[in-house]
């Protein structure tokens, strides 16, 4: 089990690498598609980091559960999950409430989304060392067997 979840770790660090690219994909389309358009090169991002690395950070985290890999593991597991809530849920509605809309910004707004960025790094950081501790795991010897009486 403990390599099934050196598995999903391979799989959301794949996933955390592919979301930097994806934004960098859509930052640079021009012209600059609307706001919310639904071909714009930007989509990729959106769905990654709203769907599939949710999905990713739940399942390794029941894998790592499952795998008896230990609270520690268990934790950073669910990390990406957690930080792509505060995306969603802090940093972008604290930018709303600076002045940021789909068609302006303020200062105060940008200085706020540039955390978005920062939040990402933190995603690759959790991910990193995810799945280095998740390597480690499986080639760690087994834990011995109770003893039957």
């Amino acid at each position: 089990m403990r390599k099934v979840f050196f598995g999903f770790t391979v799989l959301m660090f794949v996933s955390v690498i592919a979301q930097f690219y994806f934004a960098t994909f859509g930052a640079f389309e021009r012209p600059t598609p609307a706001f919310g358009a639904e071909d714009a090169a930007i989509m990729p991002h959106i769905l990654n980091g709203t769907m599939v690395l949710p999905l990713l950070s739940i399942l390794t985290t029941i894998v790592a559960a499952v795998a008896k890999a230990g609270g520690r593991l268990i934790l950073l597991s669910i990390t990406p999950l957690l930080l792509v809530v505060v995306q969603l849920f802090v940093i972008f509605e604290l930018a709303g409430l600076l002045g940021a809309t789909e068609d302006s910004t303020s200062t105060a707004s940008l200085v706020v989304l540039g955390f978005h960025a920062l939040d990402g790094v933190a995603i690759l950081w959790a991910s990193v060392v995810l799945l280095k501790k998740a390597r480690a795991l499986t080639k760690a010897a087994p834990a011995p067997a109770a003893a039957v009486a």
